[in-house]
């Protein structure tokens, strides 16, 4: 279902977006059972149960499980839950279990387990359970604890599947004991579902699950708690062009498998059908064939059905008595997809009474409100049909109990929600491992059923399932990060290599449409690192800064992790994952590699910075070949800016010299210009033991070559030549010697300035008595540090606050504040401050203006424009004081907005807030008239947002915001502006 077109258009428009951003490391955090409601406070010895029960508490002390336990149940209990204690109790080392009957005694020694019926509500009410009430369908109560003197454990389940339902949780309520014992926590719970159907649908367009994998994800059903498992994969010919003809003997035993495996999970199983323009809708003879196809699916074990029309056309008929029949348009394909729901949903109610009721897909799955399709399928459908839906959109980021409540107004039935998450056939390059998130609670509680498509990946896909059919159970106490750790942890079992790897590859495989945050556990830490890196750069001490080692080394520990990943997973998931696991393997050894080089450039050590670098490298240009996607928007650019730092640092530039191969192939030549002073040559090679036969030189004019050492077998060499004035430098080796590999011959000059200065920006705005800001930016031009004093020449009675000997980083670049105090008394005006490190030279320009203050003039004031998008966007509204109004304009750059102010002032600021449409260069203009303009100050370089421009200008009456140039194709956009008058 997913798989189709408008799945695609919807996502090419725009709906993508990327787990949870505040995430442990991979390695995991600590967790306690999940926070329930009616625990009390300080109770820390229940384990976490899932899905999350509606209210659990403690009781008193857990009960030991030994050798022997007594089960009271009577003869018709649910044989499927009986079966679940029975596999609780073994695998808890229970070696004998006395099967009694009601009314029976129980043998002395052990717990005595009531399950189901009188005895089990007569031991509920001994153990103080809550009453059962108004419990739902699929509701349980469950108590653990002690009654006259004996350990006790009692279930009680309301409809076919509560007491299945109690034994799950009972389950997870199993802890360890000392001594390599087992013990049951002691608990009271009771517990419902908030969804009354809640499963899977296999509905993705690729390679169909197999019988084992569906087999498996039964299995796992079951243990979660959901309830419908709908057939319906998007390449099934049986279902679909060919669905008249019954299924292979094949295929048939595996649908008995899967009833069987259903039923003893408590599992609805459902059949999708999609006839759609392979059926004559007016032929009886193809109703007769549609009701004997579902007769067969019956047999079967199959009992619920869906009939399936997304893709249907409303202008094309398989037959021509269907247009004959219903004519054409949406109305008329509405009409007849009724009448075969009608009519199969009337053959399975006389057929196969008890079934669950039909729902039907209609060709309008997605879209909002009402249509003349939805309108005509509302009006003909039968009663008891329910209607499928995906939210609004085929895999909307948000699906809102408001949009639930209107679509089943529009059908006036009850919606089965089918959510297109976490199915990945219109993105074959990635797997979704993030939890579902941004559906309303009111949408489980409101939909008839809530079924999650799955990805062709089934056991990768029980990552997010888990965390749908926590919602689903419980979606008032749903929290998409604990459940999705949960899910994590369950499906990597109890071994810890295990359970790391597996979140470090759901963590970067975490962003989707639902969600476009991705690798959030990670981020920090790469942030952390490239800030401690930065401030060590600016302090001059890269190589001694304990922060950018502690830091290092976080980020690296969460790379190894991702490393070794590929080897611990195992199994169905290690192989159905390979190619993500492989690719999150090579990102973490890159990633390592990358924080290996920068850190040992910043101790100087080249040889080591190349040999990391190089690999590094080499498995980034791997990644890129990858068919699979990870850690999208976060892995890659990181490797990208290691990379692009660790050049800086080599002198490896993109900009730099190319060489040239010799017209003998025993050289490599870089030509200069001109004869140029060096300082040194950095030459990147691959290591090897025949490097020593490789010649570094430089040619010096009027002398020729100059060697100047030879190749390291390292493959990092750097020859310092101070002094040296040379028009080329090679790489020279005799015949029949191997050519180097080489990946850059960096030449460093000496006729520049040892050390770059920019600011970050030319010109700054400051008050009388106030501070203006600015940072230098510098670096060294030179293979070494660069120490020299910045110096700051300010006008007289101008205060500066700068460091004053500063250190440019080799390869790096240090960030230095200065600030320059304006004194109460300069006179408004434009100062310029030469700025100087090293031989180079930059000037600040500071623009002084007199202080302002007192009210906002512009609240209230008559305000017009050169043209209004609308009316519901008008000038006024900039100027109205109102947060949630605003103003405007048509798309031409040319648009202004005036207003005119009360009376005449000195305004000394104007204050702009920007919608997303702003401006990227404007004016302030203004006039004492309204006629007679002049400008005021000029923007050129527009933010957006909030927005802050000085000027000095008396006798103001008109204020005009002139646009130059748009940002956005779209017009300007204010929420408010602001004028404030000189303090005099």
């Amino acid at each position: 279902m997913a798989g189709t077109t408008a799945l695609a258009a919807a996502v090419i428009s725009g709906l993508l977006g990327g787990a949870p951003s505040a995430q442990a490391a991979p390695e995991g955090p600590s967790r306690g059972a999940p926070d329930q409601p009616d625990r009390p406070a300080g109770a820390g010895a229940l384990p976490a149960v899932w899905p999350r029960p509606q209210s659990m508490r403690e009781l008193a002390d857990a009960v030991p499980l030994g050798g022997e336990a007594a089960l009271v149940a009577a003869p018709d209990t649910d044989p499927y839950a009986l079966d679940v204690v029975r596999g609780i109790l073994r695998r808890a080392g229970v070696r004998t279990v006395h099967e009694v009957a009601p009314g029976e005694r129980p043998p002395a020694g052990g717990p005595v387990l009531y399950v189901g019926g009188s005895a089990a509500k007569d031991a509920l009410r001994a153990l103080k359970a809550p009453a059962r009430g108004d419990l739902p369908a699929g509701g349980y109560r469950l108590a653990v604890g002690q009654t006259g003197g004996r350990d006790t454990v009692a279930l009680d389940g309301v409809g076919p599947d509560g007491l299945f339902h109690a034994a799950q949780t009972l389950r997870q309520l199993v802890t360890d004991a000392p001594h390599g014992r087992h013990q049951l926590a002691s608990a009271l719970v009771r517990d419902w579902p908030g969804t009354a159907v809640r499963g899977i649908t296999e509905g993705f367009f690729g390679e169909p699950w197999s019988r084992a994998q569906r087999l498996a994800q039964l299995d796992f059903m079951g243990r979660t708690k959901q309830n419908r498992y709908l057939y319906a994969p998007g390449d099934d010919p049986f279902r679909q062009a060919r669905w008249r003809e019954p299924y292979p003997a094949a295929q048939r035993a595996d649908f008995r498998a899967l009833a069987e495996r259903a039923r003893a999970n408590h599992v609805t199983l459902g059949w999708a059908v999609a006839p759609g323009q392979a059926m004559c809708m007016s032929s009886e003879e193809d109703l007769r064939a549609l009701r004997r196809k579902v007769d067969a699916m019956w047999a079967l074990g199959v009992r619920s059905f869906q009939l399936q029309f997304q893709d249907v056309s409303y202008s094309e008929w398989h037959c021509d008595a269907d247009e004959e029949t219903f004519g054409k348009g949406p109305a008329a394909a509405a009409k007849a997809q009724a009448r075969i729901a009608r009519a199969l949903a009337d053959h399975l109610a006389a057929r196969h009474p008890g079934g669950a009721p039909l729902s039907v897909m209609p060709t309008e799955y997605y879209q909002n409100g009402s249509t003349a399709y939805r309108q005509a399928l509302a009006e003909a459908l039968g009663d008891g049909v329910e209607v499928a839906w995906t939210g609004v959109g085929v895999l909307p980021r948000t699906i809102t109990g408001s949009e639930l409540s209107t679509i089943r107004q529009v059908f006036g039935r009850p919606l089965v929600t089918m959510d297109n998450y976490p199915v990945n056939d219109y993105a074959e390059d990635r797997i979704f491992l993030g939890p579902c998130s941004g559906r309303d609670p009111a949408l489980a509680t409101g939909s008839a059923a809530l079924l999650a498509n799955a990805m062709e990946q089934p056991v990768a896909s029980r990552i997010p399932l888990f965390t749908t059919a926590d919602y689903a159970w419980n979606p008032r106490a749903y929290r998409p990060a604990e459940s999705w750790d949960a899910a994590i942890d369950d499906l990597a079992g109890a071994d810890p290599g295990a359970r790391a790897a597996l979140r470090a590859l759901a963590g970067n495989d975490s962003s989707s449409v639902l969600n476009r945050e991705e690798s959030g556990y990670l981020r920090p830490l790469m942030d952390r690192f490239w800030k401690a890196r930065e401030a060590a750069v600016n302090h001059g001490r890269p190589g001694k800064d304990a922060d950018l080692a502690e830091a290092a080394k976080a980020l690296r520990a969460a790379f190894a992790t991702m490393a070794s990943a590929p080897d611990r997973l195992t199994g169905d998931l290690a192989a159905e994952v390979r190619p993500w696991a492989e690719q999150l393997g090579r990102y973490g050894r890159a990633g390592e590699a990358a924080v290996d080089t920068l850190m040992a450039q910043a101790h100087g050590d080249g040889d080591a910075a190349w040999t990391a670098q190089r690999t590094a490298q080499r498995l980034r240009t791997e990644s890129e070949g990858s068919p699979a996607t990870v850690g999208k928007g976060v892995l890659a650019p990181f490797l990208e800016r290691a990379m692009t730092e660790a050049n800086a640092w080599t002198g490896a530039r993109a900009d730099g010299p190319r060489p040239t191969e010799g017209a003998a192939p025993t050289s490599l030549t870089v030509p200069f210009a001109r004869a140029r002073p060096l300082t040194a040559v950095t030459a990147l090679t691959d290591p090897g033991p025949s490097a020593g036969a490789v010649s570094l030189e430089a040619h010096v004019p009027g002398e020729g070559w100059r060697r100047l050492g030879a190749l390291s077998p390292t493959g990092w060499t750097e020859s310092q030549t101070p002094g040296l004035r040379a028009d080329a430098v090679r790489l020279s080796w005799a015949d029949g010697t191997a050519a180097p590999s080489v990946h850059a011959l960096a030449p460093w000059f000496g006729d520049t300035p040892p050390a770059g200065l920019e600011l970050a920006r030319k010109e700054s705005d400051a008050q009388t008595g106030g501070t203006a800001r600015v940072d230098a930016r510098i670096y060294s031009r030179r293979p070494a540090d660069v120490r020299e004093k910045l110096q700051v020449k300010a006008p007289k009675g101008f205060k500066v606050e700068a460091p004053g000997t500063v250190t440019a980083p080799r390869g790096g670049t240090a960030t230095v504040p200065i600030a320059v105090d304006v004194p109460d008394d300069a006179r408004s005006g434009t100062y310029t401050i030469p700025i100087s490190y090293a031989g180079g030279q930059q000037t600040l320009t500071v623009r002084v203006y007199p202080r302002t203050g007192g009210q906002d003039l512009a609240r209230g004031a008559d305000a017009t424009s050169s043209g209004d998008e609308t009316d519901d966007f008008p000038a006024s509204a900039a100027t109205d004081g109102d947060p949630e109004t605003r103003w405007s304009s048509q798309a031409d750059d040319r648009a202004w907005l005036q207003f005119r102010l009360r009376r005449p002032v000195r305004l000394g600021l104007v204050v702009l807030n920007w919608q997303d449409a702003y401006a990227a260069r404007y004016r302030i203009e203004v006039s004492a008239d309204g006629r007679s303009w002049h400008t005021a100050a000029v923007v050129r370089d527009g933010k957006g947002g909030r927005e802050s421009v000085r000027m000095d200008a008396p006798d103001t009456r008109y204020v005009r915001i002139q646009g130059d140039q748009r940002a956005t194709r779209f017009g300007y956009s204010l929420w408010s502006v602001q004028a404030y008058a000189v303090h005099e």
